[in-house]
This record gives structure tokens, sequence and C-alpha cells, in this order.
């Protein structure tokens, strides 16, 4: 399972940096209000891309 998600990573090198990016700046950094509610939901978004495009659980 693990090693399906890293390759999911490994073959989209430029979504994974603007997810990694978006990440690491909404944890470390404190953004003004209504550009962080715009960088969650570009989070979310991605998140719900990555989850339908690996479909881990899926037989």
């Amino acid at each position: 399972m693990f090693k399906k998600i890293l390759l999911g990573f490994v073959d989209q090198p430029v979504f994974t940096s603007l997810f990694v990016a978006d990440f690491a700046l909404l944890v470390f950094h404190r953004p003004p209000f209504l550009f962080s509610i715009a960088m969650i939901g570009a989070l979310v978004g991605m998140s719900m891309y990555m989850g339908q495009k690996l479909a881990i659980f899926e037989k």
C-alpha cells in the first residue's frame, strides 16, 4: 500500500511539489485568513484527486 502511494506521487512530480508546498506552508507559516481558506480548499481538492487516482483499497 505504501509503495503504491509513493509511486503515485513519483509519477506526477509537479502535482506532488504543489501538494507538499501547500501543506508545508499551511503547517509552518501563518498566511492571511482568506488566503489560508483558499489553500485549504486546494489541499482538499488535491487530496480527493489523489484518492480517486490511487484507489488504494480497490480490489
